[in-house]
């Protein structure tokens, strides 16, 4: 199917005046892009496929790691809902806006 793509593509670009010409190159130029954006992404997902559980925590996104790292350790997740039901929503934002600015500075 690609190659008859291919073929009709070259007769019509060799048919084609200047201006069609420019048009139609800028368009095989897309779809080269996009094919290889698509094998590019294909293969990362079978890396990350391959990879095993622990590629998540170590190179996934805030939501996969803190997803991953609740199916690890579901005590210590059970625990901080607790706790934070028995503090209550007040005391819970207030110690954010203490341990949050700490946080991001160890990240640096």
């Amino acid at each position: 199917m690609k190659e008859q793509t291919k073929d009709i593509d070259l007769v019509l670009l060799q048919d084609a005046d200047p201006e069609a010409r420019a048009v139609l190159e800028r368009i095989q130029g897309q779809r080269e892009r996009l094919y290889g954006r698509r094998l590019a992404r294909e293969q990362a997902l079978a890396l990350r496929r391959d990879a095993g559980p622990d590629y998540a925590l170590n190179h996934g996104s805030i939501m996969e790691r803190v997803i991953g790292f609740g199916r690890q350790h579901p005590v210590v997740c059970v625990g901080a809902v607790g706790l934070g039901l028995l503090l209550g929503p007040r005391k819970l934002l207030r110690m954010a806006g203490v341990v949050l600015p700490l946080v991001m500075k160890l990240r640096r």
